[in-house]
């Protein structure tokens, strides 16, 4: 079935659905922390404010996807599978992904989008329509030798 190209665009919806969860740690220690500089700021005195620069710098990467998500409504993307590898082409930037770390595929709750997991923390979110259930089948071929590896090498109790 190899290799194959798919070519689609992520809404700004479907990015953030996906890309969100990982900073939600972030963002709920973030959202406490501002709020109590606000309110040493007013009680105390304003130059407390100058502490809001602290969660930008410690989580600009949220800072830098929240940017992005303003500023470019859709992102195109290009995805490439060969015999050994996945590559992913974003914005001008390719990765390439070893087949063999796919551990898990999976539909979305409203069916509109299909989600690769694997190993490095790399997410690929691919719409229903853009991919076939041929290609999906060839996905999901790894993530089940991954499993049947996992229970293999687990001892026996």
């Amino acid at each position: 079935m190899t290799p194959f190209h798919i070519q689609y665009t992520l809404s700004r919806r479907q990015r953030l659905a996906t890309e969100i969860y990982p900073w939600l740690p972030a963002i709920a220690g973030a959202t406490g922390f501002v709020l109590g500089v606000v309110y040493l700021s007013t009680v105390v005195s304003r130059w407390f404010l100058l502490l809001l620069l602290i969660p930008v710098v410690a989580y600009r990467g949220l800072f830098v996807f929240l940017f992005d998500l303003a500023v470019h409504p859709k992102q195109s993307v290009d995805v490439f599978v060969d015999e050994t590898r996945l590559g992913v082409l974003i914005g001008g930037e390719r990765r390439w992904l070893p087949l063999d770390g796919i551990f898990q595929v999976c539909r979305s709750e409203t069916g509109a989008t299909w989600t690769v997991l694997h190993l490095d923390g790399s997410v690929l979110t691919i719409p229903s329509d853009a991919v076939t259930g041929e290609q999906l089948d060839y996905l999901k071929s790894f993530a089940r030798r991954a499993a049947e590896e996992r229970r293999a090498a687990q001892p026996e109790s």
